[in-house]
């Protein structure tokens, strides 16, 4: 079955200074559902908003890696 999103080993950087995620990756299959857990801090509303393209909207951006929906 193949991943019909796709986040590989992505790095996310605010203010061009600050680091927040590093080495995050996860895969969702068609046709499945994914839950994204963490405590308070750990990263996961920032891996959402480079998936849903609006990190711009905070001053941070995708430095590394990559993040593909259905083959794009």
């Amino acid at each position: 079955m193949s991943a019909y999103l796709s986040v590989n080993n992505i790095e996310v950087i605010y203010d061009h200074v600050i680091l927040v995620l590093k080495g995050v990756s996860l895969d969702v299959p068609k046709g499945k559902i994914v839950a994204l857990l963490g405590a308070n801090g750990a990263g996961k509303s920032t891996t959402l908003k480079a998936v849903s393209n609006l990190l711009r909207t905070e001053r941070g951006e995708v430095t590394k890696g990559s993040i593909e929906f259905d083959g794009k």
